[in-house]
């Protein structure tokens, strides 16, 4: 993979190595990018757009919300997005999302992020007995 960072715009550090990258979302959390995206970005024929963590929780909890289904943190950053798009377009465009991945692997990162937990203090039975 190290060839391909001479071919890529990263931001690098004054040693010329490409910076670290941070994400909530571990599947986002890398400093490159792809030759094939940088092309379609500079083709004209894809945008990207930055969203920030808390911008992504917001998108998770809208799409836990208002449609039942728990998302991948990867995901929840396009909901996000699509939450702030969605209201500038005519009424009669027809938005389309891709969902990948599950949430409930990301319950703890989000739960830690929020500042909440989701396991209670009193310990609980187990459903097979035995294993209390």
């Amino acid at each position: 993979m190290g060839l391909f960072y001479e071919f890529i715009g990263d931001e690098r550090t004054e040693n010329g190595q490409v910076m670290e990258a941070h994400s909530i979302s571990a599947g986002l959390d890398y400093p490159g990018v792809g030759p094939e995206h940088s092309w379609l970005n500079d083709a004209g024929r894809a945008e990207y757009v930055s969203v920030t963590d808390t911008e992504a929780l917001e998108g998770f909890e809208l799409m836990c919300r208002v449609e039942g289904i728990i998302p991948a943190l990867e995901p929840a950053h396009a909901a996000y997005y699509i939450s702030q798009l969605a209201p500038t377009l005519s009424p009669d465009k027809i938005i389309l999302m891709g969902l990948s991945g599950r949430g409930d692997k990301d319950m703890d990162t989000v739960a830690s992020a929020l500042g909440v937990s989701i396991y209670s203090s009193a310990r609980q039975p187990s459903v097979r007995p035995g294993l209390n």
